[in-house]
């Protein structure tokens, strides 16, 4: 015997959603709800054809076409105003809705209200305008409007369309006819504000370019390039300067030995490629007056032959040289020496350069500074000046456009800005509602939904199973059984006339209950593994679903395969095993009466008639058959039965009715768990299943107890219909204190 439940859920078939409704399969099983909602749909939509009131429509068609447009060619890149839109809503406006019902009513007021705007809203409401597809292009100056009006009356239907046409020219004329005249005053004014910016601008740029005349005669741009070159030059003054002081900072640090003074030298004239300047000392070529007589002559070729003037570079350092070397000539000469060594003559000469180079800085700075200011202050206002002219010619260009557009409006005076000519003028009214196939197809849709709703709410108000895979999914058990509908027939079989005649495994043992019966031995075989000696618990959740009789049914069965079996009548207070077997009163022993321990065990004990198989019948009702099951002596018979049996087979009460079974299913082997397929199957077989677990019985699984029930089918073809009526079960205290007519008792429970 297992402690624990064993089974685990089972994953769903492919063919069953785990969730959800299938549309097809809730289509199949419910369709008298879609079949009734259509009929519903068929009659109502007759309903709406036959009370509906007639409507009749005229249409006109109307061309508006903007004056004064250049019709362009398809592609040739310009876009010309979509003007047909706004006539549209202007068309259906409440200002052209009431003249048009003025003008109906003064045309002839048959038919009409009394009031203007009670035409008005009649007009509103039927009437329609859309824009021709056939016009719409985006790149076409003209376009044509589709104009459709509904009535009850057609003739009327005609005089309201036409009246909607005439106002609408009538208000489309006198429209862009004030637009324009309003436009024309506000060209006007932009016109004058235009050339008051043009004169003013002009006026300023004379402003400013006599300003810049009194402060430079010059050219800005010559002075911007005079600028330009002089901070070059001063740039090249200060690095010469630079340079220069450099070696004066050098011949400072110099010593007097004259090697010190010699590598001075040498440094000078390799560092900064000085010139040098010749002297007596030096060697050179060219010495005292002969010299200063040369450099004069050079300086005269530079200045005149080559056109230098005095202050070029060259000019001063030939002047420098001839300075230094007037110095040395106007010195005394020393005593046994030279006049002057190579490194005086040249810082001598470097000397002069530098206070030279620094008298041009000045001045260059001077000139800069200058023209500088000049330029800062006659740049901006030839700035300001640029501008003014440049705000000019925007106002030229603008004063050409507004001039030009005047002119256009001008030339639309007295011939308004828009023409809406008539294609085709209303007609009669022809009907165009009600329509019959409309009208049955809106009654069928809506009742498409009704019956698509009573689908849904009787699917889901329902609480049966559907298919095996939704009891296997739900349960976690596995279907280990069908059994059919019985139904009774003659015997075909020499069984004992005392049997019932729902024993069809003994009475008609060729029959398809039968064979169904015997399907689910073999699956009690299975479950138990060859293994003998196992007791099997048969109950049910509600009372009527026929545990009893599958238990008959499932002993006989076991019996007639050659295994000694007994059937054991647990439900003690409704018996149901010996009106199966003797439909006689209920016999003066049973097992209520050897679990009190008032009879031994054979003496309850008898024989079912068919080879194999005895029964233990419940005997006299007990009144307390919950103490009576649950005691140590209904253990100890139920062990002394499976060492005597190889297959035990109890029959017990409902789950959800008493707590009979959930008492003995701890103790036995396995549990099979028979319903019908009801209404309500789904909760009681969901609960039934809980208890189970919850006391750790091995639930084997589920039978479906009369399948196939044609009369009264549920789910996927199971019916719940059966002959034999087993829903009197009620079971109370007050049931179990009385004595029935089988001649009950009450049993005193059992000493421990």
């Amino acid at each position: 015997m297992a402690d624990t439940d064993k089974n685990t859920a089972a994953p769903p078939d492919d063919d069953e959603p785990a969730s959800g409704l299938n549309p097809l399969h809730l289509v199949m099983r419910r369709w008298q709800f879609l079949a009734v909602g259509l009929i519903i749909g068929g009659v109502l939509g007759a309903l709406i054809y036959s009370t509906s009131a007639p409507q009749y429509q005229s249409t006109a068609q109307v061309l508006v076409v903007k004056k004064g447009v250049e019709v362009t060619k398809e592609g040739d890149g310009r876009v010309v105003e979509d003007h047909v839109a706004t006539q549209v809503t202007l068309i259906k406006s409440e200002k052209i809705r009431l003249a048009a019902a003025a003008k109906a009513r003064a045309a002839g007021g048959a038919g009409l209200p009394a009031d203007d705007r009670a035409v008005a809203d009649m007009i509103g409401t039927g009437l329609t305008v859309v824009r021709d597809k056939d016009s719409a292009g985006p790149t076409v100056g003209s376009g044509v409007l589709n104009l459709t009006l509904r009535e009850p009356d057609p003739e009327l239907c005609k005089r309201l369309l036409e009246a909607v046409i005439a106002a609408y020219q009538a208000e489309l004329y006198s429209i862009y006819e004030k637009a324009s005249q309003d436009r024309i005053a506000t060209l006007d004014r932009l016109l004058e504000a235009v050339k008051g910016q043009r004169k003013a601008a002009g006026e300023h740029r004379i402003t400013h370019l006599t300003e810049l005349r009194g402060i430079t005669t010059e050219d800005v741009s010559s002075v911007r390039t005079r600028v330009s070159a002089l901070r070059d030059q001063a740039r090249a003054l200060r690095t010469d300067i630079s340079n220069l002081d450099a070696q004066i900072e050098l011949v400072g640090r110099t010593g007097p030995a004259p090697e010190d003074r010699q590598l001075a030298f040498v440094q000078l004239t390799a560092q900064y490629r000085a010139p040098v300047v010749p002297t007596a000392a030096s060697g050179g070529e060219l010495t005292g007056p002969a010299a200063l007589r040369a450099l004069e002559f050079e300086r005269r070729e530079l200045t005149q032959a080559a056109g230098l003037g005095k202050d070029h570079p060259r000019v001063l350092a030939v002047d420098a040289r001839i300075a230094v070397l007037k110095e040395e000539l106007a010195r005394p000469p020393a005593a046994g020496g030279p006049v002057l060594d190579e490194l005086g003559a040249h810082i001598l000469w470097v000397e002069q350069k530098r206070r030279t180079a620094g008298r041009q800085l000045a001045q260059l700075e001077a000139q800069l500074s200058k023209d500088e200011e000049t330029m800062k202050r006659a740049g901006g206002l030839l700035d300001l000046a640029d501008a003014m002219a440049v705000q000019s010619q925007h106002a030229d260009a603008e004063i050409m456009r507004l001039e030009a557009e005047r002119l256009a409006r001008q030339a639309t005076l007295g011939a308004g800005g828009y023409a809406a000519e008539q294609i085709t003028r209303p007609g009669s009214g022809h009907k165009v509602a009600p329509v019959l196939v409309r009208s049955l197809l809106l009654g069928l849709g809506i009742g498409a939904l009704l019956g698509c709703g009573l689908m849904v709410l009787a699917e889901t108000r329902d609480k049966s199973f559907r298919s095996p895979a939704e009891i296997r999914r739900r349960l976690g058990l596995a279907v280990v059984g069908h059994i059919p509908r019985i139904r009774t027939a003659p015997a075909l079989s020499l069984e004992p006339a005392t049997y019932d005649p729902l024993l069809v495994a003994a009475l008609r043992p060729k029959s398809s209950e039968a064979e169904a019966y015997r399907g689910l031995r073999t699956q009690l075989y299975f479950s138990t593994q060859g293994r003998g000696h196992q007791v099997i618990q048969v109950t049910s959740p509600t009372p009527g679903d026929g545990k009893s009789t599958l238990a008959a049914n499932l002993a006989l069965s076991v019996a007639q395969s050659g295994k000694r079996t007994i059937l054991v009548d647990c439900d003690l207070r409704k018996p149901r095993v010996h009106k199966l077997f003797a439909g006689a009163g209920a016999p003066e022993t049973g097992l209520a009466e050897v679990i009190a321990g008032l009879r031994p065990l054979a003496d309850g004990i008898v024989a079912s008639g068919a080879p194999g198989l005895d029964l233990l019948p419940c005997g006299p009702r007990p009144a307390n058959p919950a103490e009576l099951l649950g005691s140590p002596q209904f253990q100890r018979v139920l062990a002394e039965l499976r060492e005597r049996y190889e297959f035990v087979i109890v029959d017990s009460p409902p789950l959800m009715a008493v707590a009979d079974p959930a008492i003995v299913a701890p103790q036995a082997d396995g549990v099979l768990v028979v319903f019908r397929m009801t209404k309500t199957a789904r909760p009681a077989a969901e609960r039934a299943r809980e208890v189970l677990a919850g006391v750790g019985a091995h639930t084997i699984g589920v039978v479906v107890n009369a399948s196939g029930d044609e009369g009264r089918g549920y789910g996927y073809g199971y019916g719940y219909g059966y002959e034999y009526k087993y829903t009197s079960y009620k079971y109370s205290d007050s049931y179990n204190a009385d004595a029935d007519e089988d001649g009950a008792r009450r049993v005193p429970a059992p000493t421990r």
